[in-house]
């Protein structure tokens, strides 16, 4: 222990007196300080504009049963009264809004969640007209991505391990206090973990800082979701520990394995990400070609043939057999249905084309899925993104639920069109609601999964590094 205590001072002191080195920490500081504070922005806007939604929403719906008491002396009261209790404007003008909520540490690491819509204004109209009418993504977002801190831990801090680990052996060697340090009764490989373990507990330490920091300007603690973080940063941070003691233990030059290094580093977060996915573009393309005519705006092609209108009313209520009774109350308000039937018709009609465009995405993320064990670091980036709740499968999950949202929608405001009811002041309590619906278990499941795996590259890189350390030459 003395040992120990006395080799850390020295490492110590020769990080006080390396000016490079110092601020090389203060940078990676200050770049994580930043990184919150833009994580923590974005959310607090995307907070803002939810809070915007619900209130205009809240607003909305507080009118239409406030005009259940007014006199209706004025065109305008009689106007809002008409919206509020006549199913044949209500259905497409009364508008609701699913939300996806931001993960109370959803700052911390962004993934999908500025380039994917986190909110839809939804009516009883075609739904995936309302769904697919904007971008999917923004083109200049997904090309520079996000400073967020998962990008501080993920890309830079490996630069700074390579930094403070890469001369460890060999610039002792190179200023000859290598024969001093065989001259030890603990041995050479012991002495250099035991400094390795001093730039771990340092770099650590100041993932973990800046980690805290982050923690406490979330709008709410979730105790599991930060020890998955602690225990993701503490498995990444490991494995570059672990590839600089195999670099090490080949005992080359300082100018090899810094340069060696830094190829792995490239070759982690650049080039084998890239490759990857030019690779899933030319096996797994996705074609949203089809999308294209979804989103066209269509309607009757003869609005004036009362017999076109009643036809299709008649081929949706074949579909709608819990409708009995519709039937023979077709002469009342027949635009108002046909447009409603037609929009419903419109959907099943592009429905399977929809399914085959996420089935397409579901295909090509379960493929790239494979190769995640094989880069520590993608695997560490899609578990932070899957620990806050901003990956790309949340988004699947959202849009899953938001069509069982539009059915409730369509439901409540279809059932009393086509059968002739009007909408109560009543039927304001029983108002449709957005609920979520995800896996928990399966989360959490390849949550576990991917730090084990992580973990376990970890363990098998640091084992092969003990080995090799004394079969390698002097």
């Amino acid at each position: 222990m003395k040992l120990i205590l006395l080799l850390w001072q020295r490492e110590g002191i020769s990080i006080v007196r390396n000016t490079f080195q110092i601020i090389m920490l203060s940078t990676i500081f200050l770049l994580g300080m930043y990184a919150i504070y833009y994580g923590h922005s974005k959310i607090t806007e995307q907070h803002k504009t939810i809070k915007n939604v619900e209130i205009i929403e809240k607003e909305e719906f507080e009118k239409y049963k406030k005009s259940f008491y007014s006199d209706h002396t004025s065109v305008k009261e009689k106007q809002l009264f008409d919206i509020a209790s006549k199913p044949a404007y209500a259905w497409y003008r009364h508008s609701y809004h699913a939300i996806l909520h931001p993960h109370s540490l959803a700052h911390m690491s962004l993934g999908q969640r500025d380039i994917e819509p986190y909110y839809y204004k939804l009516t009883g109209m075609s739904l995936y007209y309302q769904l697919f009418e904007s971008e999917l993504a923004n083109p200049l977002k997904l090309y520079v991505g996000n400073f967020d801190i998962s990008f501080v831990f993920i890309y830079l801090f490996p630069l700074l391990i390579i930094a403070f680990t890469y001369g460890l052996y060999a610039e002792e060697k190179e200023n000859g206090m290598l024969p001093l340090l065989r001259l030890q009764t603990i041995g050479l490989r012991r002495i250099l973990l035991i400094r390795i373990a001093f730039y771990y507990l340092l770099i650590v330490g100041l993932g973990i800082l800046l980690s805290s920091i982050a923690f406490m300007v979330s709008t709410a603690l979730d105790v599991l979701s930060i020890i998955l973080w602690i225990s993701a940063i503490l498995c990444y941070l490991s494995f570059w520990f672990a590839l600089m003691f195999l670099l090490i233990s080949l005992k080359k030059n300082s100018s090899l394995t810094a340069i060696s290094a830094a190829s792995l580093w490239l070759l982690f977060l650049i080039v084998l990400p890239a490759v990857l996915n030019v690779y899933a573009n030319l096996i797994y393309p996705i074609d949203n070609t089809s999308l294209a005519e979804i989103t066209r705006r269509k309607g009757l092609e003869n609005e004036d043939d009362v017999n076109e209108s009643k036809a299709v009313i008649l081929e949706y209520l074949q579909n709608r057999e819990d409708l009995k009774g519709a039937h023979s109350l077709i002469d009342v308000n027949i635009m108002a249905k046909a447009y409603a039937a037609f929009t419903a018709l419109n959907d099943n009609h592009h429905k399977n084309e929809v399914l085959h465009y996420f089935d397409q995405i579901r295909r090509r993320q379960k493929w790239v899925s494979l190769f995640k064990w094989a880069n520590p670091a993608v695997n560490t980036q899609a578990i932070l993104n899957e620990i806050v709740e901003t990956d790309s499968e949340i988004f699947q999950s959202f849009y899953q639920s938001i069509e069982g949202f539009h059915n409730d929608i369509t439901s409540f405001y279809f059932d009393k069109l086509f059968l002739n009811k009007q909408i109560t002041n009543k039927d304001y309590d029983t108002l449709p609601k957005f609920h979520l619906t995800i896996d928990e278990t399966e989360r959490n499941q390849k949550i576990r999964n991917g730090l084990m795996e992580v973990m376990v590259t970890s363990f098998a890189l640091f084992g092969l590094s003990w080995v090799l350390f004394n079969k390698t030459a002097f």
